[in-house]
């Protein structure tokens, strides 16, 4: 894991208001599920996602190694169909100069340590973000409720655009 990209992830997420929607609809289905309540899950960093597919909102927490977050946690997340992973991993991180010994040899760059973390992974099911997928869906077609229901009702009548077109010529 690169430092870059977990600058990169938050910068995407802060650039996009639908990413960012989303996250706060994950984050509030966590809470309902009452995964909060388990040790360290409130320490997790977003280092990854959310990636939206069909079915699935799917993002990556980092934790520092000694602040794993309680398996149990994760079991419960299994009970609501959600998938969970946990892999342990590290990323570069510039050390702090204090001292001329933490400068790269030969350059004013400062040198690079280690740090290992806990990566967990959650995919949750999509039902868990119901109110974010309806409210893109009329954000993205402009359309306001009674247009569609207009919409719905002249296509259980038979009319279409072709029969609107024939009528006014």
């Amino acid at each position: 894991m690169e430092a870059d990209n977990i600058v990169n992830n938050h910068y995407a997420i802060h650039k996009s208001t639908s990413l960012l929607d989303a996250l706060l609809e994950f984050e509030k289905a966590l809470d309902e599920m009452g995964l909060y309540t388990y040790k360290n899950w409130d320490k997790g960093e977003i280092v990854e996602g959310p990636k939206i597919s069909r079915y699935w909102i799917e993002t990556t927490l980092m934790y520092p190694l000694n602040e794993m977050p309680d398996p149990t946690g994760g079991q419960r997340l299994l009970g609501y169909d959600c998938k969970v992973s946990y892999k342990k991993d590290s990323y570069k991180s510039p050390r702090r100069v204090k001292s001329y010994d933490d400068y790269q040899p030969g350059t004013k760059k400062p040198k690079v340590d280690e740090v290992p973390v806990w990566l967990v992974n959650v995919k949750m099911p999509k039902k868990f973000l119901e109110n974010f997928e309806l409210e893109h869906q009329e954000d993205a077609t402009d359309k306001s409720v009674a247009d569609r229901e207009a919409q719905k009702q002249g296509q259980e009548e038979g009319l279409n655009d072709e029969a609107l077109l024939t009528d006014q010529e």
